[in-house]
């Protein structure tokens, strides 16, 4: 019953910071999952020989995770590793929604994320009850959700110094973790240049994007979600306005990832990235 429950559990946009907005997706409908290890019981991070690097090719490492560590004294980041090691790669954060964990909001697109940089996906600061697992929620204000990200940033920084640059950061977030994701670039300008929102049908404007110095912003929604119809709207009225903004419709999902979400999210991080570059013929 629980399973039932959580896959056919939609999104309702939070009347206010902090709200619930839905129970978690179903992990029954969406791909095989890596499962991360606490980092430190099992060999370390670079241990395994790596291929030797041709002239052609960037040295890679022979593991990017997914690992977690504690950020807090009894609260886990889930993280992994740019699968290039020739630079720092770009930090890409996540947050999750409720009563769902980031190993399943982060965790089915890991690749995609280890392809640009480095992923950090705090775990929440409560916990759902046993209906639900006992997944990880989220019962804080999202400015506070904002100060345990950046807890979790510098934790995992930390661990693996020279691994990540904020320059160019992206912001993404499943659900709840979407609404707050927006705020958190709102309240930071310059901060998360390019955000990436899942399932999250958060009203946004190209004016107040702007100003908090986002460039470019992907949504995806579930073709059987609640979501879809507003991420559409929006989506199209920030197209209207000039800003840069794309949708990416998960066939067959509700308010749970599709099988193909790595490939849909590195679709999503190419487009916002774009943005980085001018127009062509624009004046530097």
């Amino acid at each position: 019953m629980v399973s039932l429950l959580i896959a056919i559990g939609a999104c309702s946009r939070p009347s206010a910071v902090g709200t619930a907005p839905s129970a978690a997706p179903a992990p029954s409908l969406s791909p095989s999952l890596s499962v991360p290890q606490i980092e430190g019981s099992s060999a370390p991070v670079d241990s395994a020989p790596s291929p030797a690097p041709s002239a052609s090719a960037p040295p890679v490492r022979s593991e990017i995770g997914p690992w977690e560590i504690l950020f807090t004294k009894n609260r886990t980041v889930f993280f992994s590793l740019p699968r290039s090691a020739a630079a720092p790669g770009r930090l890409i954060a996540n947050l999750h929604g409720v009563c769902n964990p980031p190993g399943y909001a982060c965790g089915y697109w890991v690749e995609a994320a280890s392809e640009k940089g480095l992923l950090v996906c705090p775990t929440g600061n409560a916990r759902c009850g046993p209906e639900a697992f006992n997944a990880p929620t989220w019962t804080i204000s999202y400015d506070k959700m904002g100060e345990d990200l950046e807890l979790a940033i510098g934790t995992v920084i930390d661990r693996h110094p020279g691994t990540a640059t904020r320059e160019g950061a992206v912001l993404t977030g499943f659900s709840m973790g979407a609404y707050a994701a927006v705020r958190i670039a709102e309240r930071n300008p310059g901060r998360w240049p390019f955000l990436i929102l899942n399932e999250a049908d958060v009203s946004l404007s190209a004016e107040r994007l702007r100003k908090a110095g986002v460039r470019a912003v992907a949504l995806i929604a579930g073709e059987r979600g609640s979501q879809l119809p507003g991420e559409r709207r929006t989506v199209k009225a920030l197209q209207a306005k000039g800003f840069p903004a794309k949708l990416w419709v998960m066939k067959g999902a509700g308010h749970h990832y599709s099988s193909d979400i790595d490939q849909l999210m590195r679709e999503a991080l190419d487009f916002v990235l774009a943005a980085e570059q001018p127009p062509a013929g624009a004046t530097p």
